[in-house]
């Protein structure tokens, strides 16, 4: 077993090594060649663990949904439907911060191809988990949403959209989600 480890490791050691060199230079002027040389291995090494930058990115993109999906889920176990619901809003706020952090470059440097993956499968897997609460707030009668998937959309796409823009704390956007989920779902 300790072949897989030495071989998983290094696979991540290949993994920070792209991500460091994408955030310094963008994913387009980072090269096969550039990788391997920051990590002073031979090329077919890299190719032993991926069969192209794109994998590489893909390896990234699912580092950083791992770790977005977890911190979703941090603190998720509250019996009382409101305030599981208050703190998935506070989880997402915090999660496609973090998120939006990991997926900003050094002096502009364009990560949009990691950027556009990894925030879609966070925001369809966000939308996804908040229709559900909104399902069960409706079946319990705490909530009054003729489409919960559209609202979740919306909701789920409005943080995503009030975080890009940096202009609002995570605090604030949490309020604003949550006055909105009160006007709405409520008769």
């Amino acid at each position: 077993m300790p072949e897989n480890k030495d071989n998983e490791e290094r696979k991540n050691e290949f993994i920070d090594a792209a991500e460091k060199l994408f955030k310094e230079n963008g994913i387009v002027e980072t090269t096969i060649s550039s990788i391997v040389k920051e990590m002073d291995v031979a090329k077919g090494l890299f190719y032993y663990y991926f069969k192209s930058k794109d994998d590489v990115i893909e390896a990234i993109s699912n580092k950083y949904n791992e770790a977005f999906n977890a911190m979703m889920q941090e603190s998720m176990n509250k019996e009382d439907y409101t305030e599981r619901l208050k703190q998935f809003v506070n989880n997402s706020v915090k999660s496609f911060h973090v998120l939006h952090e990991k997926l900003n470059g050094e002096d502009g440097a364009d990560l949009s191809n990691l950027s556009v993956r990894s925030t879609l499968e966070a925001k369809n897997k966000a939308i996804t988990d908040l229709t559900k609460l909104f399902d069960e707030g409706v079946q319990l009668g705490e909530l009054t949403l003729d489409n919960t998937k559209y609202y979740a959309n919306i909701l789920i796409s409005g943080i995503v959209e009030l975080i890009d823009q940096g202009e609002a704390s995570n605090d604030e956007i949490a309020f604003i989600i949550w006055d909105l989920i009160e006007r709405a779902g409520k008769d």
